[in-house]
């Protein structure tokens, strides 16, 4: 006897369809749920409040649903099997131990990236990056070094696609700024967020690249920012040391891309 479309082959697939889409839309409201996955309104409500019920959505400030913190475990577990989680770990420790500070790795999730790796240091760090946690992209350390790292044309069509969301009085908040900022940072290797999404931390971050030369995380050294203004110099090509040391073990040759 064929399954009903909202029974649950239907209901799992339509559940599927509404994570995937926000995995890439970053956040969405129902009827653009409901139409991706081609159901009724009420049918999308009802899988969403289940999704929400596990975790797996969440509802933003403004009413948009997003991927929630099961998901971004998910998400966690899926990297932790690919390369970049194998092959990091070594040289994230090494890093931790030159520069006494929390050092972390994270990956792109829809339009954040979601930290995968962490080492914390000896030295006290204000921010919470626990595995799992999100950071937009405008504002920090990694965030700005996965920009740094992407073709002109699709860093403007993702800077065009994301809110430049202030979290503190110190966050860029103009486009033409942010991509003056990032052109630095891709000149000089690595990025810096001074207070940028927590007025007590500043960071350095650097892209991680694959073997097309393709951005596929970052990683970045915070600290307390009176500690770090005075090591920025010191710590920065560090990490952009680091962050190529790793890319190599990826595949990627900087005298070819």
């Amino acid at each position: 006897m064929a399954e009903d479309a909202e029974g649950p082959k239907g209901s799992l697939d339509r559940g599927l369809a509404i994570l995937s889409h926000l995995s890439t839309a970053g956040e969405a409201p129902i009827a653009e749920l409901a139409a991706v996955a081609g159901m009724s309104r009420s049918s999308a409500y009802r899988i969403v409040d289940r999704l929400r019920e596990t975790d797996y959505v969440v509802t933003g400030s403004n009413g948009r649903l997003k991927l929630g913190p099961a998901a971004a475990r998910l998400a966690m577990a899926a990297v932790q099997a690919t390369d970049v989680v194998h092959v990091a770990p070594e040289l994230l420790r090494l890093l931790t131990q030159q520069t006494r500070e929390t050092v972390s790795l994270g990956v792109l999730s829809g339009d954040e990236m979601v930290f995968v790796y962490r080492e914390r240091g000896p030295q006290a760090v204000t921010v919470n990056a626990e595995l799992g946690a999100r950071r937009p992209l405008h504002c920090t350390a990694v965030g700005k070094a996965y920009l740094s790292a992407l073709p002109l044309p699709e860093r403007r069509t993702l800077l065009h696609s994301i809110r430049l969301t202030p979290h503190t009085k110190r966050t860029i908040t103009r486009r033409t700024d942010l991509e003056r900022d990032l052109d630095e940072a891709a000149a000089r290797g690595w990025t810096i967020e001074r207070g940028e999404f927590d007025e007590n931390s500043t960071c350095c971050g650097a892209p991680v690249l694959d073997h097309t030369g393709t951005p596929v995380g970052a990683i970045s050294v915070a600290g307390l920012s009176d500690r770090m203004a005075r090591s920025l110099d010191r710590i920065g090509p560090v990490v952009a040391s680091t962050a190529e040391a790793i890319s190599r073990r990826l595949g990627h040759n900087p005298d070819i891309h």
